[in-house]
């Protein structure tokens, strides 16, 4: 028999793939209710199967869906598999959807494909809840108080609790979906794109309103990431098994993942002007939607695990060919998809788990150094440059793709300028949403990029996962009957029960305690420890449990894998979905929508310009007006109709509100230039009045991107660092419990508007490079103390941590509260100690097996030494095309903002006071330049000198003592240029002229 190709069989099983991952997103649909939920809460009398739905039309709420789970023509077209392999196996014992729901355990006794689901159900699950899935009563929560927590521990509400009728909406919307699958599979026999497409929006809008488990501490994973990651696995072993035959999947399945790679940042870094970045960046976002279509739906063999700047990953199966695989794939994304740069294509090595995520992306950063260099696009520019050989003198190559060739009047290439003019055309039909990067900058014609960045490669790697806890040891022991057996072995704390699976290790055949102890661990009746052991092995992501030989490392190994988070599939992914939602919609929904300026900030005004400008709608042109330089865009070329895109605060001389502009603007003689002429020419504004409502309001930022790990948006300078404040201010409350572990940098990048965007993001990027490899530093405790947080935050320690190199110590608020006001967090807040000891604290663990120990937030003390990771600030302004070398010199710590606005407060102060004028303030700025250089004794004598001299501090005060500090970490100049020079503030009425 003629054999297919490895994607011709996948494109021929395309619909038995795509219902078994409909079937794998369906068998959770139970877990969609009030009903789970509140089954599994503390003192529940509530009986209620999720597994048993399909025998309760009830449960479905009068809507079809009970008619669409229990439809066997599903039967007729999940069993129609076209292809070679020996895969009999997969035809058995599926008739419906309901199948799906009622055998996806073991314990179930599945079959066929629902054997592929149950080994899936039991990775994703049994890794995700470990010791905590076997303790049914101590991680319970009360019924009113039943909160879903963030991979880091922030408690949320439940959107399916407080929403009543979400559950009915949602059955209705998914009834009628699937009614339009089976229609489609009746007619055309396959399962359409779009059909698919809306399928997985409902699933991802209905599943993330909920959580998949509702115990402490394992309520983080939402029913969303939990099914995502199952029904991913199933899909990829399907696939594998259509290629290369049927195999028994327990235990034994396998996945890779498939990267495709680019340097985003860098790529982003070509454009000339704000349409480049935003036309390169439309282009990314489609590359990887013609990519993931490739992957999910046209050849399906995976899911999109994880996009950040670095490329697009997919769950992937692991193929007998994998080389043939990878060279099908290369040969049809170049026979299809064209791009500027190489993509590079890869597969990782096998595994059970997806922590290699977290080495493959290290490795994608080292692969995409070399834009031009490999990767399968390489031949482009040599292409490009072929085609216009004859015109090889008056064409030259475009400075922007650095692919193609551009002729000499033009400043780009005919694609680069199609890309760039579509700004205009996206920015007409949602005009509140601003393009133009004048519209952005403040009053001063300043613009900031804010740049962040959290560090995740040690999360995605599970090595921080390790400083979590699952389940306490008190926990275990508290669990019915396990009091009882702990006393008869005589384990007391949690080095006993390390010791006794030394002893286990030794004689792995079990008495009859034996036997009742590994049952309470695992939930099964096994006579050999091995076995135990070996089942727990096999589920370490690392991969290190296997390879181990001496039985006191084992023992101190299997403590962890009991009682320590695991990196899971669904783990991971919530970790990257947490940063993801809160650059999306903490920082960009909520905080940067915030700070909505008033009239005449974010008002346009329409312009009549005569004689006829006559060029293209949605073009623009330079113009001048009363010496003010600003660029309207082009609405209506036939009658010569403009609309403002500039920050009309910047032409307050002519009047104070939009009215008033347009008013004064109206018979101005004005200079003009195109970007075709490139010479000023004489016209006159014949009518200026306020834009219409819709060309109102408008937004003053731009995102140039964002990702799990990182975002840059544009923002006005003069409150760049007042929102960056606010990012702070959230930081620190919703990742309180890890801030140790969880570094975030913020980069705040001043400019001119009229400095070239290249040069910025290019700056930009030297950043992120620098933040990415900030290393662990110590931090002694100097403070300790007890605080009453927030209703956000609950019960809290106030830490006060000295760094070297440091005066101003680092002041951190740790809560170790959940919304429970009952229940303390005994979970996350643990903080890594420098001890070659373990420190004899009640709440404390070696968390890497190595002597390496973490002490809970309740039992650190003063005088103790720990571990931090650093989140740091750039805070600058690029005032020449070279300051961009130096912008990853001199970071501060993130804190520092804090300070700056600490600082600047007590400015403003001073100053309104009378107590200080701006000329004392420069005379005194001035004096510090001059010491700098001094030694250090030197320079104290002299700063102390000048504090009291100069400004009339009393050193006794304790403005002197912070104003000193501040100084000596740099922060009292930063304050003062940011201020002063950059946002331009005249801190007293009256003040001296700046």
């Amino acid at each position: 028999m003629w054999k297919m190709s490895i994607l011709e069989t996948l494109k021929e099983n395309r619909t038995p793939i795509l219902l078994a991952e409909i079937g794998a997103y369906l068998h959770l649909v139970g877990r969609f209710s009030k009903e789970f939920l509140e089954t599994h809460v503390r003192d529940s009398d509530l009986q209620f199967d999720y597994q048993k739905i399909c025998s309760n039309s009830d449960f479905f709420e009068n809507t079809r869906l009970y008619e669409m789970l229990t439809n066997k023509k599903l039967k007729d077209f999940i069993s129609k598999l076209n292809t070679s392999a020996a895969v009999e196996e997969l035809k058995k014992d599926i008739d419906n959807f309901c199948n799906f729901i009622q055998k996806h355990t073991w314990r179930d006794a599945p079959k066929g494909l629902c054997k592929i689901l149950a080994d899936a159900h039991g990775i994703v699950s049994g890794i995700d809840k470990s010791l905590a899935g076997r303790i049914v009563e101590a991680g319970k929560q009360r019924k009113n108080y039943i909160f879903r927590s963030t991979a880091f521990g922030y408690e949320k509400e439940i959107e399916l609790l407080k929403d009543r009728g979400l559950k009915k909406q949602f059955f209705e919307e998914l009834s009628q979906i699937l009614n339009n699958i089976f229609t489609e599979l009746e007619t055309k026999e396959q399962i359409s794109y779009e059909s698919y497409q809306r399928f997985l929006s409902i699933i991802t809008k209905y599943y993330s309103k909920t959580i998949g488990e509702t115990r402490r501490s394992i309520n983080e994973i939402s029913l969303y990431d939990y099914a995502y990651s199952i029904a991913s696995l199933v899909k990829s072993n399907l696939a594998k098994m259509l290629v290369d035959g049927w195999y028994e999947p327990r235990s034994k399945s396998k996945w890779t993942i498939l990267s495709v790679n680019l340097d985003i940042p860098r790529l982003l870094s070509k454009g000339l002007k704000i349409g480049d970045i935003l036309g390169y960046r439309e282009e990314t976002e489609q590359l990887f939607n013609e990519i993931k279509k490739f992957v999910e739906y046209d050849y399906p063999f995976g899911n999109e695990i994880y996009r950040d700047e670095t490329g697009i990953y997919f769950s992937s199966p692991s193929f007998e060919e994998i080389k043939k695989f990878l060279e099908e794939i290369e040969k049809t994304f170049f026979n299809h998809l064209s791009f500027d740069v190489s993509l590079h294509i890869d597969t990782s090595r096998e595994s059970r788990s997806m922590t290699v995520i977290a080495s493959e992306r290290m490795n994608a950063l080292k692969k995409i150094s070399f834009p031009h260099i490999s990767g399968m696009m390489k031949h482009q520019r040599n292409a490009a440059i072929n085609n216009n050989q004859e015109n090889k003198f008056s064409f030259e190559k475009c400075p922007v793709c650095g692919v193609r060739m551009k002729s000499e009047k033009n400043d780009r290439c005919e694609v680069c300028d199609k890309r760039y003019k579509k700004r205009a055309e996206s920015w007409n039909k949602d005009p509140k949403k601003t393009v133009w990067l004048d519209e952005v900058s403040d009053k001063n014609g300043c613009v900031a990029m804010i740049v962040g960045k959290f560090n995740l490669n040690k999360w995605l790697s599970g090595e921080l996962l390790d400083t979590l806890i699952s389940t306490t040891f008190e926990e275990w022991k508290s669990e019915n009957g396990n009091i009882q057996l702990c006393s008869k072995l005589g384990i007391h704390k949690i080095e006993d029960l390390e010791r006794k699976f030394q002893d286990m290790f030794k004689n792995s055949k079990l008495d009859q305690t034996g036997k009742e102890l590994c049952e309470s661990l695992v939930g099964i009746k096994i006579d050999d420890f091995s076995k135990l052991w070996n089942s727990l092995a096999e589920r370490d992501a690392t991969g290190y449990a296997l390879n181990l030989v001496n039985e006191e490392e084992k023992a101190r190994h299997l403590i962890k894998l009991l009682f320590r988070k695991h990196p899971s599939f669904a783990r991971l992914r919530r970790i990257w979905s947490t940063t993801k939602e809160f650059i999306d919609q903490t920082i960009l929904e909520t905080i940067i929508n915030s700070f909505i300026p008033s009239n005449p900030r974010t008002k346009r005004i329409q312009l009549v310009i005569s004689p006829n400008p006559s060029i293209p709608k949605n073009a623009t042109c330079d113009i001048i007006v009363g010496g003010v330089r600003f660029s309207p865009v082009c609405i209506d070329n036939t009658k010569g109709i403009f609309i403002s895109t500039t920050n009309l605060e910047i032409l307050s001389k002519f009047g104070r509100t939009v009215e008033e502009i347009a008013e004064a603007l109206s018979g101005q003689n004005i200079k003009l230039k195109t970007e075709e002429e490139k010479n000023w020419k004489d016209y006159m504004i014949i009518e200026a009045k306020p834009a219409d409502d819709e060309f109102q309001d408008y937004i003053p930022y731009i995102e140039i991107y964002d990702f799990p790990d990182q975002f840059m948006i544009l923002v006005p300078a003069y409150e760049a660092l007042d929102i960056a404040e606010k990012i702070l201010m959230e930081y620190e409350k919703q990742f309180s419990k890890v801030r140790d572990r969880l570094p975030f940098h913020l980069g705040i990048i001043a400019f001119h508007r009229r400095t070239p965007l290249y040069i910025v993001m290019d700056a930009a990027r030297r950043l992120l490079k620098r933040f990415e490899m900030s290393k662990t530093i110590e931090a002694d405790v100097i403070k300790v103390e007890d605080i009453a947080g927030d209703s956000e935050l609950g019960k809290c320690k106030k830490l006060v941590l000295q760094v070297d190199r440091r005066e101003i110590p680092l002041n951190w608020v740790v809560s170790y509260s959940t919304k429970d006001p009952e229940v303390e967090d005994l979970w996350y807040p643990y903080l890594r100690i420098c001890s070659a000891e373990k420190p004899d604290r009640a709440l404390c663990f070696d968390y890497t097996g190595s002597g390496d120990y973490v002490v809970h937030i309740k039992e650190i003390k003063e005088k103790d030494r720990i571990k931090i990771e650093p989140s740091y600030l750039k805070l600058c302004y690029i005032e020449e095309s070279s300051d961009r070398f130096n912008v990853d010199e001199n970071l501060k710590f993130i804190d520092d903002i804090h300070h700056i606005k600490n600082l600047w407060e007590m400015v403003k102060r001073n100053l309104l006071s009378k107590k200080w004028t701006l000329s004392q303030l420069y005379s005194f700025w001035r004096e510090l330049e001059r010491v700098k250089e001094y030694d250090e004794e030197t320079f104290e004598y002299f700063l102390e000198s000048n504090l009291i001299n100069i400004l009339g501090l009393n050193p006794s005060s304790g403005e002197f003592e912070f104003l000193k500090k501040a100084i000596e970490d740099g922060l009292f100049e930063l304050c003062l240029h940011w201020n002063l020079q950059v946002r331009k503030e005249k801190a007293e009425k009256g003040a001296d002229s700046i």
